[in-house]
């Protein structure tokens, strides 16, 4: 048997894209496999020479983060003598954000968009090529920072964490209370900014809720909720990796993903549809020019337009048993026809081709 090709991961923060990006497809390779690929995650930057000239690439993840420019410039000098490619990893429009994320800029730091674009103009020039999750991403990673080589790698979920089965059948019973559930980060909404919940979702759930139309589950309470508390479910924030299992527990029966139509959201991925498709929820998320979501169905998607009543028709429309299956069929297709689970051979082929080979 062949030596196994040594891989250096390092992750940034472990917050939830280290996670999607790297660390849960990385367990899949942690076994003896046909790639005959052996990853080594660590914190740490490791300068023996020996172990490098064994190393096929290093990955280091959000070049920004404190301390990883000091070290891609280690990188950097040891790359040619020892012969491994330098790669990066982004997951974000950091230097065109949307409002929301714009707010949280530290007060003594003027344009902190231009300031994050000259720093990774600077940072980028040491890599061999930058990974990326999606096209617009990787389009404005090229003009807007002058990289040449960007390869996109999509997003993609864990069967055995999430649960899918092809066999599940969640569908709707007469005799059973509706599961809605929002799972996104509430960082992207606080007082003063509806956030990603412009458009009709706000006075929509609002309106539900206090009917008790369904039972809506979310992580947190929104600051447009604090005073529904007690008529929905609010849950326990939890780590990354608890997060899967959290999610599956409630067995939702819909998954929102509301989005606002900004360029910070254009250059996400649409992980929350996949999320969607291994829980077996359906989906309904919002649609606006370069959404990420644009592609599902259109009784799926909510124009930023839409008034309340239109999103409730949506819904009702969606809770018909036939379309609701309807529904989940196309997010199993999805699954199974764009390769989305890391537990996928051909997803792990394309993976194991962006990262290492």
């Amino acid at each position: 048997m062949n030596e196994r090709i040594h891989l250096i991961v390092h992750p940034s923060d472990q917050t939830q894209s280290d996670w999607v990006r790297l660390l849960l497809p990385m367990l899949q390779f942690m076994v003896p496999n046909e790639f005959q690929i052996l990853p080594t995650i660590s914190q740490i930057p490791i300068n023996n020479k020996e172990i490098l000239k064994r190393t096929k690439a290093v990955i280091l993840q959000k070049p920004t983060m404190p301390g990883h420019a000091q070290t891609a410039l280690m990188y950097s000098k040891l790359k040619q003598e020892c012969g491994f490619k330098l790669l990066t990893d982004m997951d974000d429009l950091m230097w065109d954000l949307s409002p929301i994320i714009r707010s949280y800029a530290p007060p003594d730091v003027e344009n902190i968009e231009q300031h994050t674009q000259i720093t990774l103009r600077q940072v980028l020039s040491v890599f061999d090529a930058v990974i990326c999750s999606t096209r617009y991403l990787a389009s404005r990673i090229k003009s807007d920072l002058s990289v040449k080589n960007v390869v996109v790698m999509p997003n993609g979920v864990s069967q055995s964490l999430f649960g899918f089965n092809n066999s599940t059948q969640n569908r709707l019973k007469p005799d059973e209370k509706i599961r809605v559930m929002y799972a996104g980060n509430l960082g992207h909404t606080k007082e003063g900014y509806v956030g990603d919940f412009e458009g009709p979702w706000i006075p929509w759930l609002r309106e539900n809720i206090e009917k008790g139309t369904f039972d809506f589950y979310i992580f947190g309470c929104p600051d447009f909720l604090q005073d529904l508390k007690g008529k929905f479910k609010s849950i326990p924030y939890t780590s990354t990796l608890q997060f899967p299992a959290a999610v599956a527990s409630i067995r939702p029966h819909f998954y929102l993903a509301p989005l606002a139509s900004n360029n910070f959201n254009r250059a996400k991925s649409d992980l929350k549809l996949k999320e969607a498709a291994a829980l077996d929820a359906v989906f309904i998320g919002s649609d606006f020019a370069g959404s990420p979501y644009r592609y599902a169905p259109k009784n799926q998607l909510v124009p930023i337009s839409a008034s309340k009543d239109d999103l409730n028709n949506l819904f009702q429309n969606l809770c018909n048993p036939e379309s609701f299956q309807q529904a989940i069929q196309w997010q199993r297709q999805l699954l199974e026809e764009k390769h989305c689970l890391h537990e996928d051979p051909i997803f792990q082929q394309n993976f194991a081709q962006t990262y290492f080979l």
